[in-house]
């Protein structure tokens, strides 16, 4: 979704309130978000709650 939309690692992880370390982590599936970085990253993506949870778990 990130390259998708054109942002940066950098860029997700500033709009989201995390450091990029964080966001790495939860991108490569070391780490799993909290639930208030999914409710930042539904809102901006504009996708179905559930739809984000699952691409977020894969």
């Amino acid at each position: 979704m990130r390259v998708a939309h054109g942002f940066t690692q950098l860029e997700l992880a500033e709009k989201l309130g995390i450091s990029l370390r964080t966001y790495q982590r939860i991108e490569y599936g070391q780490q799993k978000p909290n639930v208030h970085v999914v409710i930042r990253l539904q809102k901006l993506f504009q996708k179905d709650i559930d739809i984000l949870i699952k691409e977020i778990g894969e």
